[in-house]
């Protein structure tokens, strides 16, 4: 190694993050993560943005990630902070988004001595490794930095095993590493971000050829898109598999806003009881193939489990396996087996007939309610307004709670963009994941407005990061507040203290957050976002 080829651990860690098209680092200094922090600097176009906390770091992270379909990064300190941030991380793993967590860690040399430094525990005579354990369950990956000569090739790792697991990686880096030179050849060198399933080509295409047998001898095929799709990032296979096959398709509820749904072969949202039209559930349930492309079965996403699609006549296509009817290929990720099937439909397309499409409204069709009525907002007369209100190019963040059940009835324009933390469902994460989503958009100058839909017990989680000046044009985003006087969802038992939460007064939060021209989308006699909306 060459002084010429020498680079510092810190700066090889933010340059190989820049090559993966990151361009900000989220958030909170501490004093064993200072000096690394210093290397952003020295890396073109890459920025720091300090968020209010370490929790709200990680939900921002987790919104850019979402976003921009890249790994989200998130700095913390050692021990307090980094438990701070654990509750994000856990929710990006439960929902498949990949995030990149740095921490700043004691220095080596404390380590080996165990010194009783602040924010040890003191439990195993001052293990300082002890918070690293915590995190094992939320993890795919993780390395701890020790060694300069062995920092570029762990870090190229645990990069690579994110971005193809599209799960959380952990990376612990000793406060006195990140000024320590390394050899920087490794930069020159592509990471190796292609997801294969090694020595298993031929069952890739066994498979591809039984889905299209299949699919070709069906009388009635349909296609059921999911959220796995969005999350491995094969919205644009999904879709032309949509075109090749010619079919009904349907989405689920973390699945929406991943296809067109002014397609007139889009038959609605399947969710088994909280499908959407409710005749979507036997629609769907009635074709003789099913093509299910990346399922997630878990309550929130099956309406509490109760889809029922025959598993005789599904084909399933999974990162861990792929099926067609009870055939199954254990440890065949679906990624390959996606962009094989694409090329094959592409150069042999299906003999079958096109199948017709049942008519049918997909999404129900709330009546338009008269603007000029004074009587307060309920949910009806919002979900309608909200539906005529959203437009091309938009993206939506909805809370968990109210917000969430009530925005899987939006029928969204094209090109719109949609996400819920739907499964995890931790309150609070959409007003700090907002920041990640802006930032993520201002990086790929991404047209349309970000509406975040909001209730009060949630906002009070986390609404200090309204307050972050980082967002970088945020100042354009519409807010719409609504104040229940207590936890919406928990009012079905209405006499309880317990739901009840403290009023705010947000007058100076909402000016800021709204633009006069947004004001002026609602209707005349509506409440102004200024004061609170009428309760629910």
């Amino acid at each position: 190694m060459t002084k010429e080829s020498q680079i510092p651990v810190g700066e090889y860690l933010f340059r190989r993050l820049h090559q993966l098209g990151l361009r900000h680092i989220l958030g909170v200094p501490g004093d064993f993560n200072l000096n690394l922090l210093d290397h952003i600097y020295n890396v073109p176009d890459m920025r720091w943005v300090g968020t209010c906390n370490e929790l709200n770091a990680a939900y921002a992270a987790d919104g850019y990630a979402r976003t921009r379909g890249i790994p989200g990064a998130v700095i913390t300190t050692y021990g307090v902070g980094e438990l701070s941030a654990i509750n994000g991380i856990a929710g990006a793993y439960s929902e498949y988004v990949p995030v990149i967590h740095i921490v700043g860690n004691t220095s080596r040399d404390m380590q080996r001595n165990h010194v009783k430094i602040h924010h040890t525990l003191w439990m195993d005579e001052w293990d300082h490794t002890t918070y690293q354990k915590m995190s094992e369950p939320v993890r795919k990956d993780s390395a701890f930095l020790t060694d300069p000569a062995t920092a570029p090739e762990q870090i190229d790792r645990v990069i690579e095993t994110c971005v193809k697991t599209r799960l959380p990686v952990y990376l612990f880096v000793p406060i006195d590493v990140p000024d320590l030179m390394t050899d920087s050849s490794r930069l020159s060198i592509p990471l190796d971000l292609e997801v294969r399933n090694e020595g298993r080509e031929a069952h890739e295409d066994e498979v591809v050829s039984e889905i299209v047998r299949a699919i070709d001898q069906a009388s009635s095929p349909g296609v059921l898109i999911d959220v796995l799709v969005q999350r491995h990032v094969l919205v644009g296979d999904a879709k032309e598999l949509i075109e090749q096959i010619n079919a009904p398709f349907y989405i689920t509820p973390m699945g929406k806003s991943i296809v067109n749904e002014s397609d007139p072969r889009f038959a609605g949202l399947y969710g088994g009881i909280v499908s959407n039209p409710s005749s979507a559930q036997s629609q769907i349930e009635g074709h003789d193939i099913i093509l299910h492309v990346g399922p997630f079965p878990v309550s929130a996403n099956t309406g509490g489990f109760s889809t029922n699609l025959p598993g005789d006549k599904v084909i399933k296509l999974h990162p861990s396996y792929c099926s067609v009817g009870n055939r199954v290929w254990d440890g065949l990720d679906f990624r390959p087996v996606v962009k094989k099937l694409v090329q094959r439909l592409n150069k042999q397309p299906l003999t079958r007939k096109a199948s017709s499409v049942p008519k049918c409204q997909p999404y129900k069709e709330t009546a338009h309610v008269d603007d000029s009525c004074v009587d307060g907002l309920d949910h009806k007369r919002f979900w309608d307004r909200l539906s005529r209100y959203i437009q091309p190019n938009d993206f939506v963040i909805a809370e968990v709670g109210t917000s969430q059940f009530g925005s899987l009835d939006l029928k969204l324009p094209d090109n719109c963009q949609y996400f819920s933390q739907l499964y995890y469902s931790c309150i609070g994460f959409t007003v700090p994941a907002l920041l990640g989503v802006l930032l993520a958009r201002k990086e790929t100058g991404a047209e349309g407005r970000v509406i975040l839909l909001v209730g009060d017990g949630s906002l009070q989680m986390t609404v200090q990061e309204f307050g972050n000046d980082h967002t970088g044009g945020a100042e354009g985003r519409p807010s719409l507040w609504a104040n229940n006087a207590r936890y919406s969802i928990e009012r079905s038992h209405p006499r309880s203290p317990c739901s009840s939460i403290t009023i705010f007064r947000r007058n100076g939060t909402t000016r800021r957050c709204c633009r006069s021209s947004e004001l002026r989308m609602l209707p005349p006699t509506w409440p102004r976002p200024t004061r609170s909306l009428a309760r629910f």
